[in-house]
């Protein structure tokens, strides 16, 4: 679930670290000489029983961590946000709507057969169509056609202009998998690791690849990803040397892990935001009345002070975090009010509120504790929320997208992606089922305008567009929090999402 960083900078990222006396610093990783060998012990919130490995049902960490093992994308992005080239080894287009993609030669997939433009055309096709599953369709249904022009090479055509739609590619859907290739529980890429075993929410093993075309990638031989919800113990394991590195790091205890000499805490910079989905169809938060006056009944101050420890940012009901270029500063911050949430609610007809919150661990390791807070300071505004715990196994399949009020999160994206994905009236996954035809044009407008001070002006009007009528609670942006042991070296942090955007497997070696 987010990429776009340019304002992210080395000096930036180590001055908001060090302020907390958290950061693992940039540079840190690269210290020593990458060894190869040794075995990688994972242990991951973020996995359930029903996970699949088709990158078209990607819904959680477990899975994306595995995905980009396994397999490589068009693109990459690096932990200061800059986008590389991976399989696509450069791109070129002279009107944001034709793209030609020259893709990589003498790679091989773990199935041995070799890389070319109908792997890619197949790979992406899975996200495009009316039928597909895929929760990225929105994104590549941009595409209007795309056709292999050559044996290595990948032309696509856009519905419209779309000066950064290379960032599309970096999705982490967009995983390239042979032609016609349909056997997703034996996941077959050209990455660095071959995948040997998945238990759906239990645990994965993989191999490393002998072949890999990154000379300077995958340096351990063997990872074993075990599934572990519970973060007590996830530090338990890491503590006890059962575990190398975990992630979600419950924020009351990462003051203690710095009197751990033998484990590591690493903080990156979060453009995650953390959401109360507020349903567009279904009574009462279809009302937008409602929806304002659960907007200042948050009492979002308490929650980054109180469940975040301060490790993170103000939200201001759109999902666009103050480090992104296209962020509107105008808007008026959005703070506890009970006066004016008791105002809403009595032009909704109404004295006073009560609906069920549902929430679990399944979106965010604070997200029972977020939402208690809520429930502790809204009742001053008239709103009783009476909060239900969902476990995490399943949530996403049986109450996100079900119910009025649910919590929800999501990674850091390039901005049209975001705003298409959760917002768009078309996306399979606009969890809170809005529809606004002016943010509907307006995002098209902005996705064509290859003016930065145009597309600026047209965003900013979407984010004050959602932040007084949208279907989001957004309190917060969160720092992601991972642990490692003081063995792990080459574990960089990053803006993208935890875990090194991901890309932990690959880029982290072991010493002994």
């Amino acid at each position: 679930m987010p990429i776009y960083q340019p304002a992210l900078t080395r000096r930036n990222f180590l001055a908001t670290g060090a302020a907390a006396g958290l950061l693992l610093p940039l540079g840190m990783a690269r210290a020593s000489t990458p060894r190869k060998g040794s075995e990688f012990r994972l242990a991951m919130a973020g996995g359930s029983s029903d996970n699949s490995l088709d990158p078209r049902a990607f819904t959680q960490q477990v899975q994306r961590v595995i995905g980009v093992a396994v397999c490589n994308q068009l693109v990459e992005i690096l932990p200061d946000g800059s986008l590389i080239p991976e399989l696509a080894e450069s791109w070129d287009s002279s009107d944001a709507i034709t793209w030609v993609l020259k893709i990589r030669e003498g790679i091989s997939f773990h199935n041995g057969k070799s890389l070319d433009a109908e792997d890619v055309v197949y790979s992406i096709n899975l996200h495009r169509g009316t039928d597909t599953t895929s929760g990225a369709a929105s994104l590549f249904n941009a595409i209007v056609e795309i056709t292999a022009t050559g044996p290595h090479e990948v032309t696509l055509r856009l519905e419209s202009p779309n000066a950064e739609f290379m960032r599309t590619f970096s999705d982490y859907h967009a995983m390239i998998v042979p032609a016609d290739f349909k056997d997703w529980e034996n996941l077959t890429g050209t990455g660095g690791y071959i995948l040997e075993e998945f238990q759906p929410g239990i645990r994965a093993t993989l191999n490393r690849n002998p072949n890999y075309w990154k000379t300077d990638r995958a340096h351990v031989d063997r990872v074993v990803l075990t599934v572990v919800n519970d973060a007590a113990a996830r530090l338990s394991g890491l503590q006890s040397g059962t575990a190398d590195v975990i992630n979600q790091v419950d924020r009351k205890v990462a003051g203690l892990l710095e009197r751990n000499k033998s484990v590591e805490l690493v903080r990156s910079p979060g453009a995650v935001h953390w959401t109360f989905i507020c349903a567009f169809n279904a009574e009462p938060t279809s009302n937008n009345h409602i929806r304002q006056a659960l907007k200042y009944g948050c009492d979002r101050q308490a929650m980054l002070d109180v469940v975040m420890k301060g490790l993170g940012s103000l939200g201001n009901d759109h999902p666009i975090s103050p480090d992104n270029p296209y962020y509107n500063s105008a808007l008026e911050q959005r703070s506890f009010d009970p006066d004016r949430a008791r105002f809403h609610l009595k032009e909704a007809g109404l004295e006073s509120l009560s609906i069920e919150l549902y929430t679990s661990e399944a979106a965010l390791p604070e997200a029972v504790s977020l939402s208690e807070v809520y429930q502790s300071k809204a009742g001053a505004a008239g709103i009783n929320l009476n909060v239900i715990r969902r476990p995490p196994d399943g949530y996403w399949t049986d109450t996100w997208m079900k119910k009025p009020l649910a919590v929800s999160s999501w990674l850091n994206r390039p901005i049209d992606q975001t705003l298409s994905l959760i917002y768009g009236t078309d996306s399979a996954w606009n969890e809170s089922y809005w529809s606004n035809s002016r943010f509907d044009t307006l995002l098209a407008e902005g996705k064509a305008t290859l003016d930065f001070d145009k597309r600026k002006e047209i965003y900013g009007e979407l984010q004050a567009i959602l932040h007084d009528e949208g279907p989001s609670v957004i309190p917060v942006f969160a720092d992601f929090l991972d642990a490692k042991s003081a063995r792990v070296k080459g574990f960089e942090p990053s803006g993208v999402a935890d875990l090194s955007g991901d890309r932990i497997i690959e880029r982290v070696w072991i010493e002994e």
